[in-house]
């Protein structure tokens, strides 16, 4: 039994009042909680997600307030973005009110229910199936300075290796990424209406625009609302040729008739890997470029790619491979 139903297992045996889920992924157990509760809130941020929760016929947020009875978390990939989570939570509590937590041990299961422990003061946990559930109630031992040391921690912030607004949780958010390093290698001089495919917080977005005065217009594609606003904010000072899109990259709502496209696709939904997802993008990619427009990526050298390179495109051709990626363009 995996976390995610161990947890909604021991939250369906406890009175709902009113419920807070932060970092809420869409399950037909949320939807049955949601519905026990009189009162709900629901935090997410992720595009795919939050269409997923509205399918469910729930709404998502991208913050939350209020005070809930019950506040319940989902570990997040990045620890940082978590203990942060952890601490909105407690914080969302009246006295008595109570947080719950479920995590699979070989993704810190131990490690979490050590922090709630300095965070709350006193911790109950069980574990099943290679599973934690572990819970804790708002009392006077609670550490407000811990629990707003690691909001703080989790915020936007200027970071010193690449002097771009980033904040923990986002990918490669304090360092420049090999993959994005290699394919700005090897780009091309760029000109016209182009896209950042899930551009994340702008990284190849500010240096394209920075090296290319011909570009016209450029398309900034991100599903991470979060990882958005720090790329709007990276791209200020180009905003007049600058459209920032909270889109799937997998769905039909792509700018079209374009230029080029530039993308280093993801592939991982959450903690899990999936390959289907980055080659899902890249087909997207390649259907919003023009005839005779130019897609450029990277990509682990290991993943296939090529196969739905050869479905959308004219020819495409491996540009360089190094340090266990390839750059790759192609022509529609």
């Amino acid at each position: 039994m995996p976390a995610v139903e161990l947890l909604y297992d021991a939250l369906m045996c406890r009175k709902l009042e009113s419920l807070a889920v932060l970092n809420a992924q869409p399950h037909h157990l949320l939807r049955d909680a949601c519905q026990k509760a009189s009162r709900y809130q629901l935090l997410q941020t992720f595009k795919p997600w939050c269409e997923g929760i509205a399918q469910l016929g729930l709404d998502s947020h991208a913050e939350i307030s209020g005070s809930f009875s019950i506040a319940v978390v989902f570990p997040s990939k990045n620890k940082c973005l978590t203990l942060s989570h952890m601490a909105t939570a407690m914080l969302l509590l009246p006295e008595g009110g109570e947080i719950i937590m479920a995590c699979a041990n070989l993704h810190g299961a131990k490690s979490y229910d050590a922090a709630l422990k300095k965070l709350a003061g006193s911790v109950t946990s069980s574990s099943k199936s290679k599973c934690r559930v572990f819970s804790a109630r708002r009392s006077s031992e609670m550490n407000s300075g811990l629990a707003e040391q690691w909001i703080s921690d989790a915020k936007m912030r200027c970071v010193e290796a690449h002097g771009l607004w980033s904040q923990p949780g986002l990918f490669s958010w304090d360092r420049v990424d090999i993959g994005s390093q290699l394919l700005l290698q090897h780009l091309p001089e760029l000109s016209g209406m182009g896209m950042d495919l899930c551009c994340g917080y702008g990284l190849l977005s500010v240096q394209m625009m920075k090296r290319n005065v011909g570009i016209i217009h450029l398309d900034m594609v991100e599903a991470d609302a979060s990882a958005l606003q720090c790329a709007e904010k990276n791209l200020t000072y180009w905003q007049d040729k600058v459209a920032c899109h909270w889109e799937d990259g997998t769905g039909d709502g792509l700018p079209k008739r374009l230029d080029w496209v530039v993308c280093n696709p993801p592939f991982h939904t959450g903690q899990a890997q999936d390959v289907e997802l980055g080659q899902a993008i890249v087909a997207q990619g390649c259907r919003s470029l023009k005839r005779g427009g130019h897609l450029y990526m990277v990509a682990n050298r290991k993943l296939p790619y090529e196969q739905i390179l050869e479905k959308h495109l004219r020819h495409y051709q491996v540009i360089t491979e190094a340090q266990g990626f390839k750059v790759i363009r192609g022509e529609r």
